[in-house]
């Protein structure tokens, strides 16, 4: 059965204002609602595993949500994916809500382990409930994933951060390298080099064996070896055309031509098109121009 995955961008409001956030939210616009519901149709009409992600700003906020969730199920999509900071999960009747579209699964944003390090990052109080969301997630059984952006702000507490997760029972993880789009002046104020948080995600990650952990925006060569599963391709699934650009960087490829996890973005190699769970998201260009390539060397074998 074919499997194929379509992200649209449903609003660029959000109820958080992240000083690290790759939207930019005075340039960029979404398409019409009459847009929107003509590509998902046309998405779905293919058949197959169909999985709709439904992202923003903030999707939660959107009056729209609910209408386009059941004309998507309408119109033959199998499967839901909602990406959020979480805050309106805090309240069960949206939860009870949504479960009702199942399957639909939850990626759910968790950037700082207290209400004081939120505010002053998210610019909001929503921490606690963005807490109470996930619980509420979890009491009813939701298929939920946790997504921590990794920023020089949070490496200290990553460790505190999966020991609160877990006793959240919280069982999927994901380790999301920052793009440091938007972030100008302060580019090496937020974005570390690799080898200032891998040491530590390796650490949580060995010693978290039992739950789901993925790591997407890393290089391969910068992971050790056995860890290198966890990465996730970050080439995007079929996208809505926008009337803005989409919130991605430009990705560049040093060192990369004989590697053995190359990836099939453009540019990546003239010869091989790998594009599997292993091949390399490559390395974001504002990384380079800033920390050089020194860092990433070619897996050959």
């Amino acid at each position: 059965m074919e499997r194929a995955e379509l992200k649209f961008n449903l609003n660029f409001i959000c109820n958080n204002n992240c000083v690290f956030c790759c939207a930019n939210k005075k340039e960029e616009k979404c398409d019409s609602l009459r847009i929107i519901k003509k590509n998902i149709e046309s998405f779905a009409k293919n058949g197959g595993d169909r999985r709709l992600i439904v992202s923003g700003g903030e999707p939660l906020i959107s009056k729209e949500l609910f209408g386009l969730l059941t004309f998507a199920k309408q119109k033959g999509v199998k499967k839901i994916g909602i990406q959020t900071n979480g805050r309106m999960l805090c309240y069960e009747e949206v939860v009870k809500k949504l479960k009702k579209f199942e399957p639909i699964d939850f990626l759910v944003s968790f950037h700082f382990p207290d209400a004081k390090l939120y505010k002053k990052y998210c610019r909001s109080d929503g921490f606690q409930q963005t807490v109470k969301g996930i619980k509420n997630l979890v009491k009813y059984n939701c298929d939920v994933r946790t997504n921590t952006v990794v920023m020089k702000q949070n490496i200290p507490y990553l460790k505190k951060m999966m020991k609160f997760l877990r006793e959240l029972e919280v069982k999927q993880y994901e380790y999301y390298f920052i793009i440091g789009k938007n972030l100008g002046k302060d580019y090496r104020k937020f974005v570390p080099r690799y080898s200032e948080c891998i040491p530590t995600i390796e650490e949580i990650v060995e010693k978290n064996q039992d739950v789901d952990i993925s790591l997407k925006g890393f290089p391969a060569c910068v992971i050790k070896e056995n860890l290198r599963e966890r990465l996730i391709h970050y080439l995007t699934p079929i996208r809505v055309k926008t009337l803005g650009k989409p919130p991605l960087a430009k990705y560049t490829f040093p060192n990369c031509q004989n590697c053995l996890y190359r990836s099939a973005r453009a540019g990546s190699s003239l010869h091989f098109k790998i594009a599997n769970k292993l091949s390399c998201p490559g390395v974001k260009e504002e990384y380079v121009k800033n920390y050089g390539t020194k860092e990433f060397k070619p897996i050959c074998q």
